[in-house]
């Protein structure tokens, strides 16, 4: 039988790694380090913890497009031979959408398998359990992750539309200010045109206090709430949990939004990200220090 999700609420919580923190607030950006996620049910225990297997190098060089898989585990991990892994979740290497994403090697996706699957080294394939995926050109305006029981089908609608704000997301407004939320909708085509009111969302989480803002600001951690729409199945649960670490990786893995450039003596704050077609834009508020003549 494959695992079934059966909570009704999650909250997703990012580990912050220090390492990481510093060199990427010092200007050093290219010390990505491996994402750990403690996935927490509404009695506030752990549900499940997903560690992320991938290259070191890729994930310096390319993360956050970069060849990952995220081993999902039941419970909270002591260690991890003895642990349960219950999901594997893919994530194949994409091209950076630096212009619209029309080709599916553009187009981030998360494919869950049930299990323990080795999708990372050998190319193993087991039983899809469900499949989150951007669409052809990222949904214009707006971030959207479409959501499939099963394996994604373009010819045929979704079973779920995450739905993001439109144009700007992330950065120092989006971490502190205008807090993101995605919409999930139903993706049965007219019913999605016509739906007023949202099934459910993934909320990032606005920071509790002075420690978790700077949090935000100096590191690529974040936390998010997962509401589940009513009468989903275990599988499609599964793909929207899926799709909450999708727009995690997608949106807010950028090195911090506050960090320094020692060469060119600057300090650089990400004010936001623009999102157009898949492609991201980031608009930064730039301090100059280096007291060049003329300036």
């Amino acid at each position: 039988m494959p695992h079934v999700v059966k909570g009704e609420r999650y909250y997703l919580k990012q580990k912050v790694n220090f390492l990481e923190a510093i060199a990427s607030t010092a200007g050093f950006g290219c010390c990505e380090q491996k994402n750990i996620y403690a996935i927490i049910d509404e009695k506030g225990d752990i549900a499940y913890t997903a560690l992320e297997q991938s290259n070191c190098l890729c994930r310096c060089c390319c993360a956050p497009y970069h060849k990952f898989q995220l081993n999902v585990y039941e419970g909270k991990v002591e260690d991890v031979k003895s642990a349960d892994q219950v999901m594997t979740m893919f994530h194949p290497f994409k091209c950076p959408a630096c212009c619209p994403i029309c080709f599916d090697f553009c187009r981030g996706e998360m494919i869950v398998y049930d299990g323990p699957v080795n999708a990372y080294d050998n190319d193993e394939t087991g039983e899809v359990i469900s499949h989150a995926k951007q669409p052809v050109c990222g949904g214009g305006l707006t971030p959207t992750i479409q959501v499939w029981e099963g394996e994604a089908n373009d010819e045929k609608d979704p079973d779920y539309s995450i739905k993001g704000p439109c144009c700007c997301i992330g950065g120092i407004c989006g971490e502190l200010i205008c807090v993101p939320t995605f919409n999930i909708l139903t993706g049965h085509g007219k019913d999605e045109k016509e739906q007023k009111e949202p099934l459910a969302e993934i909320k990032k989480d606005k920071p509790a206090g002075f420690g978790d803002a700077a949090k935000q600001l100096f590191t690529d951690a974040d936390n998010f709430t997962i509401n589940m729409p009513p009468g989903a199945s275990g599988k499609t649960k599964s793909a929207i949990l899926a799709s909450g670490l999708l727009i995690d990786y997608l949106f807010f893995e950028e090195d911090g939004n506050i960090f320094c450039d020692p060469v060119a003596q600057q300090l650089k704050c990400n004010c936001t990200n623009f999102y157009c077609c898949g492609a991201i834009c980031p608009c930064y508020l730039v301090l100059d220090f280096s007291n060049k003549e003329g300036n």
